[in-house]
């Protein structure tokens, strides 16, 4: 069929994003010289900023009740080192919800149950730093923590291997993810909650 423009700005429009009841859209644009996030309603055409930000802000996900929209940022951080947060699709101030110093957090993916959130993390790419006798250079490590419980992390995947893109499956027991473990980027998946696909039972999650 034919294409229909949604969004017209001078900058770019980046990682739409349905909302869970289709009825809005959210995405990233620079149209302002950062880029932020903004939502469409797709029946009106009306334009909602969502974020002011002295970084640019990467929209992750949704909600799934489509309350809260999920992005990281570096803004706040040491090193500009990315930070999670959530801000209200209605408007508001956005809040932390995973904020670990020297760290990135990133690929923020809230549980249907709205309860838990799988993300990524891995440390300064810039400089080599350890933690718990490995660094973190290009690997990606995936943790779940608690938004009931703060400061409640389980790590998900071992270190060595670049481990991204948490997705859930719609009844919240598995999580779907990208490994290049064995070389390649293949896909895994993993039971939940607390189950951790480690089998060091000495490795202690971030606090």
């Amino acid at each position: 069929g034919d294409a229909h423009l949604l969004v017209s700005a001078a900058g770019d429009v980046a990682r739409p994003l349905y909302s869970p009841d289709g009825k809005q859209l959210a995405f990233v644009s620079n149209r302002t010289g950062n880029a932020e996030i903004y939502l469409v309603n797709l029946d009106t055409g009306a334009l909602k900023r969502l974020t002011i930000d002295d970084a640019a802000c990467n929209l992750d996900a949704w909600s799934a009740d489509g309350k809260w929209i999920y992005f990281s940022t570096g803004g706040r951080d040491v090193g500009a080192m990315q930070d999670i947060y959530r801000v209200p699709s209605t408007g508001g101030t956005p809040m932390r919800v995973v904020a670990e110093t020297y760290i990135n957090e990133f690929e923020a993916a809230p549980s249907p149950d709205g309860h838990s959130i799988a993300f990524v993390e891995n440390g300064m790419a810039a400089r080599q730093w350890w933690r718990n006798g490995h660094s973190h250079l290009d690997e990606c490590e995936m943790w779940l923590t608690d938004l009931d419980t703060p400061g409640k992390f389980t790590q998900l995947t071992d270190p060595g291997a670049k481990n991204q893109w948490p997705m859930w499956s719609t009844d919240g027991k598995t999580l779907y993810f990208m490994s290049d473990r064995d070389g390649f980027q293949n896909l895994y998946s993993i039971q939940t909650p607390g189950l951790r696909y480690s089998e060091d039972p000495d490795r202690k999650p971030p606090t």
